[in-house]
């Protein structure tokens, strides 16, 4: 059976076509993971923007943060902890909620009887399912052990501003790999397409 990158060999495809068409499945093509099969491998491979406008708002970000007042870091620093503490009852209310129902599926599971003696290990299966469900997706241990940590004004502003920088180094160190990426993929494509050309004589 042909696959994805054989398919074609059928039709008559030249040594050529079939080269670039096996590309698509190498690292520098990774970038075109989510694109027809038969769309044309560019000859130079852009960085992604991405982690330009994260620098970007992060430096927005710590403009702000650094023209702010005390009186408005101290609103701040409680807002950040009122909307923190209500997150963690949201999430708290919503596992509850979700286990609610996990249990009332697993008592209609309980409750069916198989049709036949063949069934029964689905119904396990199922049982199982719902168990596992609830373990993984409804222990809030974590969020009930939480505490939020209520900041001074200046607190705040402090961690604010290292996150920020933080992000901001991070930003850095992540766009420059991917420049780097972009330059080393689309050398490799470049030289593939020239070990294709024909040679001179």
């Amino acid at each position: 059976m042909p696959t994805g990158y054989t398919s074609k060999i059928k039709d008559g495809i030249s040594f050529e076509q079939f080269v670039m068409q096996c590309a698509r499945g190498m690292g520098a093509c990774v970038t075109m993971w989510n694109e027809p099969w038969d769309a044309p491998i560019p000859d130079e491979f852009k960085p992604s923007d991405y982690h330009l406008k994260k620098i970007k708002e992060a430096e927005e970000e710590l403009a702000r943060l650094k023209a702010m007042s005390l009186d408005d870091a101290e609103r701040a620093a409680h807002e950040s902890f009122k909307a923190e503490t209500e997150r963690i009852g949201d999430r708290i209310k919503e596992m509850h909620d979700l286990k609610a129902k996990y249990l009332d599926m697993l008592s209609r599971v309980r409750a069916w009887e198989p049709p036949t003696p063949k069934h029964h290990e689905f119904k396990e299966f199922m049982v199982d399912q719902i168990r596992r469900s609830i373990e993984i997706d409804c222990d809030d241990s974590y969020y009930r052990d939480k505490e939020v940590n209520r900041m001074s004004g200046l607190e705040w502003l402090r961690a604010e501003i290292a996150r920020v920088s933080h992000n901001i180094e991070y930003h850095t160190k992540e766009n420059t790999e991917e420049v780097e990426r972009a330059k080393s993929r689309t050398e490799w494509i470049r030289a593939l397409r020239r070990s294709l050309s024909p040679k001179e004589a």
